[in-house]
Parts: C-alpha cells; sequence; structure tokens
C-alpha cells in the first residue's frame, strides 16, 4: 500500500484544491511535503481549467511550521542537507501561479507556515486565527515571509509582523489588509471554498490574464523577489531549528 501523499490535489469547476495533508503534526512542515506542494501547484498552474487556487492545511489547522522533531531526527533525515532547495522550490511554484490563490488560515499560520499564508492573494481567517512570524528571535532572517511581505504590503505591515515575531490575531490581519475575511472559525474552509468557486467560475479563463495584468502593472515579480530576500539575508552559520513559539 502506498504512503499516504504529503499534499492532496483535487480539481473541480475551475478550483484546484492544495492541502497540505500532516494533521497529525498540523501540517508541520517538512521538505518531502514541500516537493509535494511545488509540484501540486505547478500542475494546477498548467491546467487550463484552473482558475483559481485553494491553498489549505488537513486537520483544521493551516500550518504549524517546521517539524522540529523531524529535524532534529537521530540520525538526521536523509533530506537535512536538500531542504532549502525544497523550500525554494515550494515558493518559486507559488510565485509563478498564473491563478488566484485562496488561503483558508485555520487555527494558525507560524514561522515558515506563514510565509505559505502569506503567498496567498486572498486570505480567509478564522474569528480565533492567528499568523506569527518569531524567525528573527531564533537567529533566522526569514527570508521567505519578507519575500512575500515585501512583496505585497508597507515596510510598516512588515515591520509589525517581522520585529514584533507576535502572533497577530485575525481582526489585526484584516486592519492591516492582510487577511481578506474574517469569519467563524468552523467557516474558514467554506467560505475560501466559495470564494475560490466565485473565482474558479470567471468566464474565459479571465483570471490568469487579470493577474499577469495586475503584476505587470504593479511591477510585482515575487519571484525576484524571493531571491533578492535570499541575498539580501545571509546567514553566516548552519541554521538548524530547535526552538520555536509553541501553538
Amino acid at each position: 500500500m502506498s504512503a499516504e501523499p504529503l499534499v492532496n490535489l483535487s480539481t473541480a469547476h475551475g478550483v484546484a484544491t492544495v492541502e497540505l495533508n500532516r494533521p497529525a503534526r498540523r501540517n508541520a512542515i517538512i521538505p518531502p511535503m514541500l516537493d509535494e506542494l511545488a509540484v501540486a501547484i505547478d500542475t494546477a498552474s498548467a491546467d487550463e481549467s484552473v482558475s483559481a487556487v485553494l491553498l489549505c492545511g488537513a486537520g483544521g489547522a493551516f500550518c504549524s511550521g517546521l517539524d522540529l522533531d523531524a529535524y532534529n531526527a537521530d540520525p538526521p533525515p536523509p533530506w537535512i542537507t536538500t531542504g532549502g532547495a525544497s523550500t525554494s522550490a515550494a515558493h518559486t511554484a507559488l510565485a509563478n501561479c498564473p491563478v488566484p490563490i485562496v488561503v483558508a488560515l485555520e487555527r494558525y499560520a507560524i514561522n515558515g507556515g506563514a510565509a505559505y499564508a502569506l503567498a496567498g492573494d486572498l486570505i480567509v481567517a478564522g474569528e480565533g486565527a492567528w499568523l506569527q512570524v518569531g524567525e528573527m528571535v531564533q537567529g533566522l532572517p526569514a527570508p521567505m515571509n519578507l519575500a512575500w511581505l515585501t512583496t505585497k504590503y508597507p515596510e510598516s505591515v512588515a515591520g509589525r509582523i517581522v520585529y514584533s515575531g507576535e502572533r497577530i490575531p485575525a481582526a489585526d490581519l484584516q486592519a492591516m489588509s492582510v487577511c481578506h475575511r474574517v469569519v467563524a472559525d468552523d467557516e474558514v474552509r467554506s467560505t475560501a471554498e466559495a470564494l475560490a468557486a466565485r473565482i474558479g467560475a470567471s468566464p474565459a479563463n479571465t483570471p490568469r490574464v487579470v493577474k499577469a495584468a495586475m503584476r505587470a502593472l504593479y511591477g510585482a515579480d515575487p519571484a525576484t523577489q524571493i531571491s533578492r530576500a535570499r541575498d539580501a539575508t545571509p546567514i553566516t552559520k548552519a541554521f538548524r531549528p530547535t526552538a520555536a513559539p509553541k501553538p
């Protein structure tokens, strides 16, 4: 019997649903999951029948950040030396996605997990949900979070999220225009699905045309910003995660 996929992909009615699938670990990040995420996003991007992507997490949570137990396993997992490439592949796929990405932010998006939420074009969050980028205090300059934040938001927003390292509740995310809509916690997935379906039903695949035009008009190129963020945040010693804010 084959192993359970780490990312589920399904397509219907113009919407590709991409679901992080490690619910027992609150969808904590390991590089093999990111490899599957990159493939799922690239597959959706190449499917001309897809006009929207719904990015979500299984089990009622979006993403709890890096899986510290897996990263610090003894012996080290075989992917420990290729994790950076997996992260780059996943974010590059999201950056190159030609259709709007709707994120269902249930419970939380923490550290590295926050960057995948911020990659979305529209975020639907639960009333009790929050986002936290606490990487700076761990000695990691959060290049992927910085890349997405500086592509989309003013310095005041990026500074509050990154410098404070605090949990930013959904209401505050909405006030900063990071979050599109805040709904009851048990309505996040259905609301995000409805929003993605509304986009997916657009005629003649216009979401692809509009997203390309919007990026051209704003001069926004997240793929370039990802590269710039990596160059701007050199790490002087090998980073091996040992602690993270707990949900």
